[in-house]
């Protein structure tokens, strides 16, 4: 299994450095390059391009700290920030156009009405993917 492109798609979340550390494991063996990518969702209020500033700078914090990780073991991660008006088309946009060979996100574990539920972007991106999917569970609490 030859991976030379990874997308890791981060969302704020306590699991998103588990991922960009199984980014960092997987690509050590082939060297791939890591693309870290977190998506703003912009409520359908505003235009797409609105600069939400508590959100951006809510990305850049999440995006800074993954790279920081990556850069400390040696890594080196491509960041974007990209605004959308829905998480899993995007994720699933810039996979295309990086031609990435798998996908990595995490997720919390979330209930609705009393039973777990993975949202909306989860299900797309494995339903859509054009490549591998690794989705990485916070632990139930």
């Amino acid at each position: 299994m030859e991976i030379e492109r990874i997308l890791v798609a981060a969302r704020g979340t306590g699991v998103d450095q588990v991922a960009v550390e199984l980014a960092c494991k997987i690509s050590r063996k082939s060297k791939a390059k890591i693309y870290l990518v977190y998506v703003i969702e912009v409520n359908r209020s505003l235009p797409v391009d609105a600069i939400i500033k508590s959100d951006m700078e809510s990305a850049e914090k999440v995006l800074m700290e993954a790279e920081e990780y990556a850069q400390e073991n040696d890594y080196e991660v491509e960041t974007e920030i990209i605004q959308a008006r829905d998480v899993g088309p995007a994720i699933i946009e810039v996979a295309r156009q990086r031609n990435v060979d798998m996908i990595i996100m995490g997720m919390s574990y979330k209930k609705r009405f009393g039973s777990f539920t993975m949202g909306n972007a989860v299900p797309h991106v494995l339903k859509e993917a054009p490549c591998r999917v690794l989705i990485c569970r916070e632990p139930k609490s």
